[in-house]
């Protein structure tokens, strides 16, 4: 306050002596010519509706192909040709969400799981970061973003079985919430049996918030696993034997239901540009883990300015066209322009 006081005295006196300069300055200011070189230059802005989509090609083996090149390329955006503005490897860091589903998982299962995830997570570059999600009964952030092994490997230890599966939950949580405001390249790596008995929210609320967040969805399905299991328990044989009675024929209740799972998940995650995946026993996850690391390190991008009118929370399809030979190409189908994320359900983490 002392110092305030004192400023306030001597205030008088120098305003006295800065006014004629003052004015002088204001009136040199509207004498101006109106070419001077220095004179500030009018801003003008121009939104860019910029689409970058990222493109994985396979070749007749099922290996990824390295070698592509932009001119074998052909871009539609709701039936309307694009041209393409750039292209090739997308070396730009990536975040990832690790989703685990350790229902009904075994102490031996739980910890096959957590191996793959480690190798998964020592196969992604320094300056890529990962973020762990797990669900059983509920859904719990097991590790928030980082770049550090160590933390990785300390959150899956702490992974913990359970019985029931909330997964439409927990693909909400991870694509609204984890994702929210993450800008760059995203990814979600769902384990799952595509089972769900707990959640708030249905397939189609967590699918449209996977899509919304322009991540891609890699999903590791263990149906085929516990179908076999299934199979084996007498509440769902019972369960096979009534419908197969009340319908009078000798339709796969069982496998019907799984297949039915199967391929919804399959269809949102070639809609992200992702992939699904069905190992036969959970020896093979590490192996599976390691190869969707090396397709992330490895996937090449093209981008477009989209030509179409745009509105806000609008989807438009997205089309590519590989003019060379090759067994599967994998690419984002559409995207949201300027996407209103909802609230399925009230704050529930």
């Amino acid at each position: 306050m002392a110092f305030v006081g004192k400023i306030a005295t001597i205030q008088p006196m120098w305003l006295k002596m800065l006014a004629p300069a003052v004015l002088f300055c204001l009136i040199a200011a509207q004498s101006r010519p109106a070419n001077q070189e220095n004179r500030t230059a009018p801003v003008i802005s121009v939104s860019v509706n910029l689409v970058k989509v990222p493109i994985s090609v396979f070749d007749e083996t099922g290996n990824l192909v390295s070698d592509l090149r932009r001119e074998d390329f052909r871009v539609w955006e709701d039936q309307v040709p694009q041209q393409i503005r750039s292209f090739g490897v997308d070396s730009n860091p990536v975040s990832v969400v690790l989703l685990l589903d350790t229902s009904m998982s075994g102490k031996s299962e739980l910890k096959k799981i957590k191996e793959a995830a480690t190798e998964f997570a020592e196969a992604l570059s320094r300056e890529d970061r990962i973020s762990i999600i797990g669900f059983d009964d509920e859904v719990y952030r097991a590790l928030d973003w980082t770049n550090e092994i160590k933390k990785v490997r300390k959150a899956l230890g702490k992974l913990r079985p359970g019985i029931r599966t909330a997964l439409y939950d927990a693909m909400y949580y991870a694509a609204a919430e984890q994702l929210g405001g993450i800008e760059g390249r995203k990814a979600v790596i769902l384990l799952t049996d595509c089972l769900n008995n707990e959640s708030r929210v249905g397939f189609r609320d967590a699918s449209l918030a996977v899509v919304q967040s322009q991540a891609s969805l890699y999903v590791v399905s263990k149906t085929a696993i516990v179908r076999e299991q299934a199979m084996k328990e007498r509440r769902v044989r019972m369960i096979a034997d009534i419908l197969k009675r009340m319908y009078g024929d000798d339709e796969d209740y069982v496998g019907e239901f799984f297949k039915k799972r199967e391929s919804e998940m399959s269809e949102l995650s070639e809609k992200t540009g992702g992939r699904c995946f069905f190992p036969k026993d959970y020896n093979a996850l590490k192996n599976i883990y390691t190869d969707v690391a090396r397709e992330l390190k490895s996937k090449y991008y093209i981008t477009y300015v989209s030509n179409q009118n745009l509105q806000p929370d609008s989807y438009h399809r997205i089309s590519i066209e590989y003019l060379e030979s090759a067994s599967k190409i994998i690419y984002r189908k559409g995207y949201y322009h300027q996407p209103q994320l909802h609230k399925a359900y009230g704050s529930r983490y």
